[in-house]
């Protein structure tokens, strides 16, 4: 079974790294740049970047990124322990072709739910709440770190097929009536600075918000 329990690292991995990239957007960075940081930290790659220098500048973000690469290496030095047994294990009780299509059908079902977007805006808001009840983590962003209004904030929407707010214009969109304000739509990595309301609202559109924040998760 050598080969199968490799499936633990792997599947440890992927939640570290995403569990990590949601407590640094609940400091204030974009998810995209979250998860990249999250990952550099994980893998010990260190990437200089402007998001970098916001990391380490900032005491939250800082703590997170230090324990991220201690459990990193503990993983990484794990993962390649079992690699190496795995290969030096010559009585198994199954196979290792067997193993090896094992675990690559687990890989693929790993990868399968972290693109899964119901699956991810769900693990997401459940990952999020424990951190907001448990933690001194806070959904810091521009505006707070401006001390403007209380529970007010930045935040990224993101359409799904689901989404009632998908297909429809702007102006038909119901984010007036939960004051929110839409600033910006990222569409094909490109950036619509402005929208206006008769602008159509596609799936797969990530929409930059400002508003209530709990009000801004319940447009989605």
């Amino acid at each position: 079974m050598a080969f199968l329990i490799l499936a633990i690292p792997l599947i440890l991995l992927v939640l570290i790294v995403e569990i990590a990239a949601i407590a640094l957007h609940m400091t204030g960075l974009n998810m995209k740049s979250a998860r990249f940081q999250a990952l550099s930290a994980f893998t010990a790659t260190g990437f200089t970047t402007k998001e970098a220098e916001d990391v380490v500048t900032h005491n939250q973000r800082r703590q997170i990124i230090m324990l991220l690469m201690i459990v990193g290496f503990i993983t990484w030095a794990s993962l390649i322990s079992l690699i190496i047994n795995a290969f030096s294990t010559h009585h198994e009780l199954l196979p290792a072709t067997l193993q090896v299509s094992a675990l690559m059908f687990i890989s693929l079902a790993v990868l399968f739910l972290s693109r899964y977007r119901p699956f991810v805006k769900s693990f997401r808001k459940t990952v999020s709440g424990y951190l907001e009840n448990r933690t001194t983590l806070k959904k810091r962003s521009f505006d707070e770190v401006l001390r403007l209004a209380q529970n007010y904030g930045i935040a990224e929407i993101t359409l799904t097929k689901e989404s009632k707010n998908a297909g429809i214009k702007l102006k038909d969109a119901n984010f007036r009536e939960k004051d929110v304000l839409v600033l910006a739509i990222e569409r094909n990595h490109k950036i619509i600075p402005a929208p206006g309301a008769d602008d159509i609202l596609m799936e797969g559109d990530t929409l930059i918000c400002y508003g209530k924040l709990k009000k801004a998760e319940e447009t989605a």
